[in-house]
């Protein structure tokens, strides 16, 4: 039996962290230790950003230059926030023994699991030589598995250069997007840390157009400044230009379309490749399914907290969580099915009052843009906020104490 949970996206703690409910996860997880698996040989496959290591800050700042110390210290710091979820894998392991095994797929989010000293981190702490480490996808029977960053040309990674060296330093090979997600839409959690889990996206942009004043300011100094000046001078081994490049981010620009994307690429392989029956894919936090004939492209959906707000932004209903369970005989696919988990409240201080309790410091940001309205947004900027530390960038974050 094949157990795929996606998009997870555990931080470290507090109002930030996406996922604060290690107990609901520890009792799903332990549950298929009981008897009514005894039967069974459980996998169970943590499909892609099962931790949100791209969130995570390491000295107050967002590295782009991920080495293996950062990429430790960032996963100390989700691992300290959710023991309970490490107890939960050890414990499973324990008692199902050679019948049980843990499989962490990499995402765009926790691409530092590439890194063996990571792995090594993780086998410790959760279920020893059980705990196993496929890389991006993987094949079991006939079915494959994978996050689906891959298909996405925003976080599509060189998987035979996952790493790159500069000045003796190995560094991990990130895609483009993900440098200028870290350089800057991440540093912006303090202030919009609530407003990511809000669907859909291009609602929340019109109920607060404040939102998108302050990204297209920002994202447009950073693309026609900050990157190309890197790019020119050959000093930053992470930034690279490619024509996928170019094409994505204009359609990104002229579009603002701000969800993850996938190509039909599985679609594709299901219906050319009579090689596996079922496609399992997480990523894109939406669940959903697409058969032809026998075979089936199966989106998981995620497990991470998200809210469907209503027209006038009053409203935010919990979305379920969901995941999906695979019933294998000799590797033939018996039966698939998406488990549908109602969301538990979150802590309390952990939810903003009102999604408009941001507008006041939104105008703050924005108000230089008023009186400059000749010049791109992004100039008028103060270059506190385009540059240099989070600390410098919100010097009053409206984020409850972590």
């Amino acid at each position: 039996m094949l157990v795929v949970f996606s998009d997870i996206e555990m931080g470290a703690g507090g109002a930030f962290d996406d996922f604060p409910h290690d107990e609901l996860l520890a009792e799903r997880i332990l549950a298929y230790t009981g008897p009514d698996y005894r039967d069974l040989s459980v996998d169970l496959i943590f499909n892609g950003d099962t931790f949100d290591l791209l969130k995570i800050s390491v000295d107050g700042g967002y590295p782009p230059h991920i080495t293996p110390q950062v990429a430790l210290a960032k996963l100390d710091r989700v691992l300290g926030a959710h023991a309970p979820f490490c107890e939960a894998l050890a414990t499973f392991c324990g008692r199902m023994g050679e019948r049980g095994s843990v499989r962490f797929v990499v995402g765009n989010h926790d691409a530092e699991l590439l890194f063996p000293e990571v792995q090594a981190r993780l086998r410790g702490l959760c279920g020893g030589d059980r705990v196993m480490f496929p890389g991006f996808s993987l094949d079991i029977g006939r079915v494959h598995i994978e996050h689906g960053s891959q298909l996405d040309p925003l976080f599509c990674m060189d998987e035979a250069r996952p790493f790159i060296v500069h000045r003796g330093e190995r560094l991990l090979n990130i895609t483009w997007a993900t440098v200028a997600l870290l350089d800057v839409a991440v540093p912006l959690q303090p202030l919009l840390y609530h407003h990511d889990r809000l669907k859909p996206k291009q609602r929340v942009l019109e109920l607060i157009p404040e939102i998108k004043e302050l990204l297209t300011g920002a994202f447009w100094s950073y693309w026609t400044r900050d990157y190309w000046r890197d790019i020119w001078s050959g000093r930053d081994p992470v930034k690279t230009v490619s024509w996928t490049m170019l094409k994505e981010l204009l359609r990104r620009l002229v579009t603002w379309d701000l969800d993850v994307w996938m190509d039909d690429d599985l679609q594709r392989r299901a219906v050319e490749s009579g090689q596996c029956d079922l496609y399992l894919v997480g990523h894109q936090h939406e669940p959903g399914s697409w058969s032809y004939g026998r075979r089936q492209v199966l989106r998981t959906g995620a497990m991470r907290d998200e809210f469907i707000l209503s027209r006038d932004g009053a409203a935010q209903t919990p979305i379920d969580k969901t995941f999906a369970e695979v019933l294998l005989a000799r590797g033939e696919v018996v039966r698939s099915r998406r488990v549908e988990q109602p969301a538990p409240p979150r802590p309390p201080g952990t939810v903003p009052g009102s999604i408009f309790d941001v507008v006041p410091r939104l105008r703050e940001l924005t108000a230089p843009l008023a009186s400059r309205p000749r010049e791109p947004a992004a100039r008028a900027l103060p270059r506190r906020f385009t540059r240099g530390p989070l600390a410098d960038r919100l010097e009053r974050p409206t984020a409850p104490p972590r």
